[in-house]
């Protein structure tokens, strides 16, 4: 391996984590997904999830972070293209936000799917 294809890809993974901390900074609700993850990996860890499904929240989580951060890189984009609040701007927002927004009810669905049953047991 050539040390330039390395540092090309430690400076590739610099430039992404960058992002993630830029983003976690500036936008609320990406801070309040990273707090809704940390509050489900707690409970997972105290109610002992399966493999099965861990592997389940765990993509959800990848999903709507991932999504979160696509939809503040799209308004970020549509900021720089037309500062303006335009009617095609407002549709390419709200149409991001809307990705975001039904990964995270599916993600919510999911956890009472997963964590429901769990805490019956519980509080029976």
């Amino acid at each position: 391996m050539n040390l330039s294809f390395l540092s090309m890809r430690v400076k590739s993974f610099r430039c992404a984590t960058s992002g993630i901390i830029q983003a976690t900074k500036t936008e609320l609700n990406l801070r309040i997904h990273f707090a809704a993850v940390t509050a489900v990996t707690a409970a997972g860890f105290i109610l002992g999830l399966s493999q099965q499904e861990w592997i389940a929240i765990l993509l959800l989580f990848a999903l709507v972070i991932s999504l979160e951060l696509i939809n503040t890189s799209f308004e970020k984009l549509c900021d720089v293209i037309d500062p303006e609040y335009n009617n095609p701007v407002k549709k390419i927002k709200d149409i991001a936000a809307g990705a975001v927004l039904w990964s995270t009810v599916i993600a919510v669905i999911a956890g009472i799917i997963i964590f429901a049953p769990k805490l019956l047991i519980i509080f029976k």
